[in-house]
């Protein structure tokens, strides 16, 4: 049996999550989970709130509230949590797309940054990105970051851990509508199927996940 590892930026398990993952994955693996956050109470997640837009993180804990938090501090955690899986799995697979420095890891490990900047590098379209992200601090630095790509892009925010999103996606429906997107991007594991779908009826567009691209891309060394 192939043993895959998956990280969070929060706290595992990500019951949101990792079922969807699992329906692109060979039948024979079997999962193993960690978060950055486990142990931690929510107080003392509190006491790390994100210094700049740039490293601000979205995500939930173990009972489904969402945090924000400071990438600086998740980094070291996260690099606990990937030595730690490194002991029993095969390979792993962070759950994040945002950007981090280099991570050292006992077995291959999925970057989602590197491997979203490689596919949307590839990738010419025939008008603007458009961009989902969790949160509006996170907006400016997802553009800035995307035009340093060479991809034209408009952002806007939706958090995917505050009720339905489907219903809460109208706005940025009509917002990415305005700007005539020729295909969309959703920039955090939050985003389940239901909003991709969402998004690809109402703007009759390709829509990228995060989450099916590395789950994807991890069938592939499995």
């Amino acid at each position: 049996m192939r043993r895959l590892g998956l990280v969070t930026i929060g706290q595992s398990p990500r019951d949101d999550v990792v079922p969807e993952i699992r329906r692109l994955l060979p039948p024979d693996v079997r999962i193993y989970e960690a978060g950055a956050l486990d142990g931690l109470s929510p107080r003392e997640i509190a006491a790390h709130p994100p210094s700049s837009p740039e490293r601000t993180l979205v995500t939930r804990l173990r009972d489904g509230t969402e945090v924000v938090v400071d990438a600086e501090f998740i980094h070291g955690r996260l690099q606990a949590a990937i030595e730690r899986l490194g002991k029993k799995v095969d390979l792993i697979g962070l759950l994040c797309s945002g950007k981090f420095p280099d991570f050292q890891s006992p077995v291959p490990l999925l970057v989602p940054h590197r491997l979203l900047q490689g596919v949307l590098s590839a990738l010419r379209l025939p008008g603007p990105l458009g961009v989902l992200v969790p949160s509006a601090k996170q907006v400016g630095p997802a553009e800035e970051e995307l035009r340093g790509w060479g991809i034209e892009a408009v952002a806007c925010a939706a958090s995917p851990y505050r009720g339905d999103v489907r219903s809460a996606l109208g706005e940025q429906v009509t917002f990415l509508r305005k700007h005539g997107v020729a295909a969309a991007l959703l920039h955090c594991f939050g985003y389940g199927e239901e909003p991709r779908e969402f998004l690809r009826e109402s703007l009759g567009v390709p829509v990228i996940a995060v989450r099916s691209l590395l789950a994807r891309t991890l069938a592939e060394f499995l």
